[in-house]
C-alpha cells in the first residue's frame, strides 16, 4: 500500500525552532517562524553564517521546508526526518538540522 506525505501548514510548523550543524550543537541559533506571511523572526540573520544569505520566506512542502531567499527562490531544502526534525546537506557538506524547541 503507498504511503502519502502530509503537507503541514503554515501554523503546524510556526513557532520556535533551533537551528544548528550537525556536528557541533554548540553552535546553534533560535528563529521563530511565524505562519502570517511565511516569514521570519529578526533572528534569522544567524542562519547567513551557514546559507550564505538571510531567509526571507519559508513555504512547507510535503516531505520537508524551503527556506527562501529576498528573490524568492529556494535557499535550502529541510527534510523531514520526524516530527520536529529536519536535515538539508549544504554545499559545504555540512548537514544542518532544524528542530523544535521544547518550550
Amino acid at each position: 500500500m503507498a504511503s502519502s506525505l502530509l503537507l503541514l501548514s503554515p501554523a503546524q510548523l510556526a513557532g520556535s525552532w533551533t537551528f544548528y550543524p550537525q556536528n557541533d550543537a554548540k553552535d546553534r541559533c533560535t528563529v521563530q517562524l511565524v505562519a502570517e506571511h511565511k516569514t521570519f523572526s529578526n533572528e534569522v540573520k544567524c542562519l547567513q553564517a551557514w546559507l550564505g544569505e538571510v531567509p526571507k520566506s519559508w513555504s512547507p512542502t510535503p516531505d520537508g521546508i524551503y527556506l527562501m531567499g529576498p528573490d524568492g527562490t529556494a535557499l535550502v531544502h529541510m527534510n523531514r526526518i520526524e516530527p520536529g526534525h529536519y536535515e538539508a546537506q549544504l554545499k559545504s557538506k555540512v548537514v544542518l538540522v532544524m528542530v523544535r524547541k521544547q518550550p
